[in-house]
């Protein structure tokens, strides 16, 4: 590769890193102090009902991952192709389907809040803290859906900072409120719901700003076209799927694993738990934020036959979350007392928990991370079945195997030998697929990354440097 491509595709990387993990940034970054505010302010033995509440945000993340994500890659792929109209209508078939969507979510979850409260929650203790909770979080789904969304299709329409934008303006909202309801009005849970509530009107306010320019190429249409329309959300929803469905694994894990935590950890073991499902929000600013910049440049270079340059990007990619993610892993287990001083752990038994899970679950980082790069370029150069295949190994199949394995006669140490073997073997495996399918396939030499060590013949690129 000689340098002038080389600094044309890094520069084009860096076009898309920044502003994705900005935007991760934003909204992993609250995510985590808002789990600290209410730590602190209600104290860390109430926090457990946002973690209990989580399988009903996350089942949520899957539909606009599904829908956004899906449909931006289809937008993408029509632009560099030069056909705005398609772009265009699966832009409208995307947005007005996902909103729906989030609408449809609230509706039923309002009118089944006690039935779901009870799928939610098996102990007394917290169920009152799950109920205030969850109502205001319930509303607030089609405002998530559409800012979540409308982000991914800002991002390749030249409108990069109007999703960072959106989110940074919807959390920090949430915070501001949340220490005027929790601090001030004293609203305990049902407080803290309702600044992620507000936060959510307030982004999607911002967002219109998009929506609306006139200026963006992305222009909304009528999308109900008969069965076109039934044709295209089919076509979106596995496009995206095999990324989404992370999310759908995420809700059946995360609802397994806090009843099996619940049952041989306790009210300590909740707690601690909670704690490290909201200290991941530090670690996924690195490993999503790379991964989705990632997805639409490889996508595209694929799609164009640039083979070489979808692997620069994928191997640079790698590189920054697995150094990203060491570093991190390294500070939290020499340092623990970070994140017990942020979530005000003061229980000499909870600190104690707390300070041995953190050691241990940090050694999952490498793992995870590498694990994020692929699953989403698996899904970037078409190779649909096999996101699909791992990210139900490790979002669901491995957690749930694992640790309903090893939780019973170690307690919570073996939830965290669970997580650690989790990640590890996945990423084990996707190595050992890699090296089968260059193996099997008909010139073992000339395939890397599952892709061509050539670029495609019938495509040509040139690049002029202007002096």
């Amino acid at each position: 590769m000689d340098d002038l491509k080389y600094k044309l595709i890094s520069k084009k990387y860096k076009e898309f890193f920044w502003p994705t993990l900005a935007m991760t940034m934003a909204n992993n970054m609250a995510l985590f102090v808002d789990s600290v505010l209410v730590s602190t302010f209600l104290g860390v033995a109430r926090m457990p009902a946002v973690q209990l509440c989580f399988p009903v945000v996350a089942f949520v993340n899957m539909m606009y991952w599904m829908i956004g994500i899906g449909g931006s890659l289809l937008v993408s792929n029509e632009l560099s192709d030069h056909n705005k109209k398609k772009a265009r209508y699966i832009y409208s078939v995307s947005m007005t389907t996902v909103v729906l969507i989030g609408a449809i979510v609230m509706a039923l979850g309002l009118v089944f809040t006690d039935g779901l409260v009870s799928l939610l929650c098996n102990e007394p203790t917290p169920i009152v803290d799950v109920r205030d909770y969850l109502k205001p979080l319930l509303i607030g789904m089609p405002f998530l859906c559409l800012i979540m969304s409308a982000s991914y299709f800002a991002r390749i329409d030249g409108a990069p900072k109007a999703g960072f934008r959106s989110v940074l303006i919807s959390n920090t909202v949430n915070l501001c409120m949340d220490c005027l309801l929790l601090k001030v009005f004293h609203m305990g849970t049902e407080g803290a719901s309702l600044a992620t509530l507000t936060g959510y009107i307030f982004g999607t306010m911002y967002m219109f700003t998009y929506l609306l320019s006139k200026k963006k190429e992305l222009r909304f249409v009528n999308p109900f076209r008969g069965l076109q329309y039934f044709i295209t959300v089919k076509d979106i929803t596995l496009k995206g799927i095999p990324t989404a469905s992370s999310q759908l694994y995420i809700t059946l894990r995360t609802q397994i694993l806090n009843t099996i935590v619940q049952k041989y950890g306790g009210t300590v073991g909740l707690q601690v738990f909670s704690i490290y499902k909201n200290s991941l929000f530090l670690a996924y600013i690195i490993f999503i934020g790379t991964a989705q910049t990632l997805s639409p440049i490889v996508s595209v270079y694929t799609h164009e036959g640039e083979y070489d340059k979808a692997r620069y990007v994928l191997k640079r990619s790698i590189r920054i979350v697995l150094i990203g993610g060491v570093i991190l892993g390294a500070v939290f287990a020499i340092f623990p007392q970070i994140i017990l001083f942020l979530y005000r752990v003061d229980s000499p038994e909870v600190v104690s928990a707390c300070t041995m899970a953190i050691r241990l679950f940090v050694f999952s980082y490498p793992g995870l991370a590498f694990y994020y790069i692929m699953s989403y370029y698996f899904q970037a150069v078409k190779k649909q079945m096999a996101a699909m295949v791992f990210t139900a190994l490790e979002g669901l199949v491995f957690p749930v195997a694992f640790i309903a394995a090893l939780a019973p006669a170690f307690h919570m140490k073996g939830v965290w030998a669970g997580v650690i073997a989790v990640e590890t073997v996945t990423a084990l495996l996707i190595s050992v697929y890699l090296l089968i399918v260059k193996h099997r396939s008909e010139n073992p030499s000339e395939t890397v990354f599952l892709l061509p060590s050539k670029t495609n013949p019938d495509r040509y690129s040139f690049s002029v440097n202007m002096i």
